[in-house]
């Protein structure tokens, strides 16, 4: 499992992707670099199109980084596509609003919500 941050977009969206498995074993030593991974952005988009296997630790992993960005100001959204395992995990536990089906919706509405920058 590894979570990517990749060069911040010219409307100030980073995305970071994830890929493999968001188990109990991958996400803990992750989510000590996230504020890292937020800094300087305006929002944010966790991408988890190739993440393999998703369970209520990556509901933690999600929860978590949305947390942070809001607490750096910057707005936040979860790219899951429909049929994957990640995007019925999150609409059973009612993270759903924060989910777009690609990044380029996702980067579009996270724009928006970039905390009021």
């Amino acid at each position: 499992m590894t979570l990517e941050g990749l060069p911040v977009h010219a409307n100030g969206v980073r995305v970071i992707r994830a890929d493999g498995e968001l188990d109990v074993v991958s996400v803990p030593p992750l989510l000590p670099g996230l504020a890292e991974l937020v800094a300087g952005a305006a929002a944010v988009v966790l991408d988890l199109t190739a993440v393999s296997f998703f369970d209520s630790s990556g509901v933690r992993l999600v929860d978590r980084l949305a947390r942070v960005a809001r607490g750096a100001g910057a707005g936040f959204r979860v790219v899951a596509p429909p049929g994957t395992a990640s995007r019925r995990v999150l609409e059973v536990v009612g993270m759903d609003r924060l989910v777009d089906d690609d990044v380029p919706a996702a980067v579009t509405a996270a724009a928006r919500l970039d905390g009021g920058r």
